[in-house]
């Protein structure tokens, strides 16, 4: 079967597409420059590795799925998810990522299924080679669905990126929209 190496146009994509499905008005963002992100943002989202090791290292604590909704059609795997701590649940990253799972060897695709674990994370344990190549920057501003899956938000924006990973063959593995908390 093909793998596509297809990358959509919307940089918020599969954010969009999920706020789209569930009726949900578009986020309202800009689009940055990664010199005018502030740190620790800048440090957090600016680099071309995964969130998962950087979220750890920020933390000092193994990161966590909370998977909100997902859906799969057997080819691609799309969730919307709020990582926290392992040990305290303090929230880390909201965002939503589409994985094509046929990109994956079949041993990693349970993992995935199950949303326990960062895909970051999944993929750094199994040594499976990738590339990581964040394609835009954004500063958001907080609505309904972001504020709930946080909990609470005493920020006029958010900073997050859109990033896709590949493997070294070219073949895209996801697409992912990551949002930061306050910190």
């Amino acid at each position: 079967m093909a793998i596509t190496t297809h990358v959509s146009p919307d940089v918020l994509y599969p954010l969009s597409f999920m706020r789209a499905t569930r009726k949900l008005p578009s986020l309202n963002y800009e689009k940055i420059e990664p010199l005018d992100m502030p740190e620790p943002y800048q440090s957090l989202l600016v680099h071309e590795g995964d969130m998962t090791s950087r979220l750890e290292g920020h933390f000092e604590c193994p990161i966590k799925v909370r998977c909100l909704r997902s859906s799969s059609n057997g080819h691609y795997y799309s969730r919307e998810v709020l990582l926290h701590t392992e040990e305290q649940e303090k929230p880390t990253e909201y965002g939503a990522i589409e994985v094509s799972l046929h990109a994956l060897p079949e041993e990693t695709r349970a993992l995935v299924l199950q949303a326990s674990k960062p895909l970051g994370g999944i993929l750094n344990d199994h040594r499976i080679p990738y590339s990581s190549a964040p394609r835009a920057f954004i500063k958001a501003i907080p609505d309904g669905p972001i504020v709930e899956a946080f909990g609470q938000i005493e920020a006029d924006y958010l900073y997050g990126r859109s990033n896709v990973i590949s493997g070294y063959n070219g073949d895209i593995i996801a697409q992912i929209v990551e949002i930061l908390p306050p910190l």
